[in-house]
């Protein structure tokens, strides 16, 4: 068990490589910079192809764009769980595993990169919104807003460290994180829920995703698709389960390892 100390020292240690490795490579941030307008003028421009009553109504601009700011929230983090992966090849794990370092906190430095693209691939997004498409950036209830994030942040921290451990056993890893991307954005709100037929809505509502993603866009865009203290309440609830799973399936896996002498396929 580490002590109060080192633990400290070695979750500095994790957003220091964070730092460094996101300053490092120039192209990640570049990546960011060109990527999101372009993702956000195809999100718009498919919306005005398709449906192009949607963007003239304020407020459902307004929810759409904060919907898609939650879909870079949750593939941020998808997309940290397949870099762990790498790090199995390289055999960087094990010796976490001999320095009795956890996925958890391993995956703190990871994180720093993710919060840094959550920012700058937000605020793009954000940006161009409002100044082509006519959003309102105001976030209508901004203690809940932070609330609801942080809650957010500490889910899918546990959840990025279940999805590494499961990825780990899996010889096509990306192509596990590619539909995921995808299918966990869209089933926690990447798609507003007001927007979808009441079949569909009942869908997403069984999913605990919705639960932790919906109240980060309806504090922001005052669009409560169930009352607030339900949602925090359940978002909350699930925050504690997801990170205890976390504890039991990383224990398992590094059992597992133990005894096999290596992780699985690599």
């Amino acid at each position: 068990m580490l002590g109060k100390s080192a633990y400290i020292s070695k979750i500095a240690a994790e957003v220091e490589r964070g730092l460094k490795t996101y300053a490092r490579y120039g192209a990640w941030l570049a990546s960011d910079v060109i990527q999101w307008p372009f993702w956000t003028v195809f999100f718009f421009l498919s919306i005005m192809m398709y449906s192009p009553d949607l963007l003239s109504s304020k407020p459902l601009i307004n929810i759409l764009s904060w919907s898609f700011f939650a879909f870079v929230f949750v593939s941020s983090f998808l997309w940290a769980a397949s870099s762990v992966v790498m790090e199995v090849q390289q055999g960087i794990i094990e010796q976490l595993i001999l320095a009795k370092t956890s996925l958890r906190l391993h995956l703190v430095g990871r994180t720093v990169i993710t919060v840094l693209d959550i920012l700058v691939g937000g605020v793009i997004l954000l940006l161009l919104s409002s100044l082509i498409f006519g959003a309102e950036l105001t976030i209508t209830h901004p203690t809940l807003f932070i609330a609801s994030t942080a809650i957010a942040f500490v889910f899918f921290l546990s959840f990025t460290s279940v999805l590494t451990a499961l990825l780990i056993a899996v010889r096509s890893p990306w192509v596990v994180v590619s539909i995921l991307q995808f299918i966990i954005p869209f089933s926690s709100g990447g798609i507003p829920v007001q927007l979808l037929p009441p079949e569909a809505a009942r869908i997403v509502l069984l999913s605990p995703f919705f639960y932790v993603i919906h109240p980060i866009v309806a504090s922001a865009s005052n669009s409560f698709y169930i009352p607030a203290e339900n949602l925090i309440a359940a978002s909350a609830a699930l925050t504690v389960i997801m990170f205890f799973a976390s504890i039991y399936i990383e224990r398992t896996l590094i059992n597992r390892t133990l005894k096999k002498g290596k992780f699985t396929v690599f």
